[in-house]
């Protein structure tokens, strides 16, 4: 463990937080019990990433929400992936959305999201499930019941191998009419992979070739077992635009990139 992974401290002023990481501050609303939940999770040294995510990640979706803010009302969403709950916050303030259902498969980012709706007081937010990866499958929310469903930086970390019955799912859950939004998905195509491992290629490669590429030029990976490579969630083999659409569903998809402002 590094020096400044064990070397920081939270401090109060006023109504905000400050985290002091390695000689530098960070400043938040958060509580100082959330800010220590984040930390055991993620590490003082990426700690504050968390703190500023929400406005950083929020980008994406700015686009989409200006239209719906000005046209829509009563939106129920259903928000894949919810992490730390950054995505979470936003969506709790948008004025076009009536009520969020969140999940995740890891339990400490589902503890800080709960953690966030009751301390920021996110009341459009219904629940936020802890579920398997076997349960992202068959989620546990009825079918056709969400206007939207928000994906963001979720699809790269699905087990390549059957990720179609996890994209279909989200389709089963969309009404008609709905929208299923995916966003920061890095495209297989697009020849430098820097979501992961950050090698030109490694995604084109079979699993075990690009777990001896990441051996040779990358430190970090010299001290994982193959398994850990290939485990779900690595993120490694990205996505492709086919992925992002339903395999066994008969649907009529229409991708409004274009007309959303993407």
């Amino acid at each position: 463990m590094s020096e400044d992974e064990t070397n920081w401290q939270i401090r109060e002023e006023r109504d905000e937080r400050i985290l002091s990481v390695g000689g530098k501050e960070y400043r938040t609303r958060y509580s100082a019990r959330l800010i220590e939940k984040i930390i055991e999770r993620k590490g003082s040294a990426r700690a504050p990433k968390y703190l500023a995510h929400k406005n950083v990640r929020a980008k994406f979706l700015e686009p989409l929400f200006e239209r719906l803010n000005a046209t829509r009302k009563d939106l129920r969403v259903l928000e894949v992936g919810c992490s730390a709950g950054h995505i979470t916050e936003y969506l709790n303030e948008q004025p076009s959305i009536g009520a969020v259902c969140a999940f995740d498969v890891d339990r400490a980012f589902v503890d800080i999201t709960r953690m966030k709706v009751e301390e920021l007081g996110l009341e459009k937010v219904e629940r936020v499930d802890h579920l398997t990866s076997r349960q992202t499958t068959d989620l546990p929310y009825a079918d056709r019941s969400f206007d939207l469903i928000v994906v963001l930086a979720v699809v790269e970390h699905l087990p390549v191998e059957n990720r179609w019955a996890y994209v279909d799912e989200y389709y089963r859950k969309v009404k008609s009419g709905g929208l299923v939004a995916f966003w920061e998905t890095p495209n297989r195509a697009w020849p430098f992979e820097t979501h992961s491992i950050g090698l030109p290629g490694v995604q084109w490669l079979p699993p075990q070739w690009a777990f001896s590429y990441a051996r040779t030029f990358k430190k970090s990976y010299r001290q994982i077992t193959f398994s850990e490579f290939m485990r779900p969630g690595s993120g490694w083999r990205n996505a492709a635009y086919g992925e992002l659409l339903p395999k066994t569903l008969t649907l009529d998809v229409r991708d409004v990139s274009d007309e959303t402002g993407y």
